[in-house]
């Protein structure tokens, strides 16, 4: 993939797509994307489930974004 010349241009700041109960990563060719967002979160988005788990697992303050999600 060429980051230089994406049809899609991911972003972050102003993107309400995070917020929503099933956010997808942006870009369809992608299969993990990793936002830094407000310089006090990052949010991780992966294809994979089970990579997921293993982050959780390793980052245990980590919390699942869709679940955030439907408690605000």
């Amino acid at each position: 993939m060429d980051v230089n010349n994406l049809s899609i241009e991911p972003f972050a700041n102003g993107n309400p797509n995070f917020w929503i109960p099933e956010p997808q990563i942006q870009h369809p060719l992608s299969e993990i994307e990793i936002v830094c967002w407000d310089s006090t979160s990052t949010l991780c988005l992966s294809k994979d489930k089970e990579m997921g788990n293993r982050f959780k697992n390793c980052f245990t303050d980590a919390r699942d974004l869709k679940e955030y999600n439907q408690e605000v």
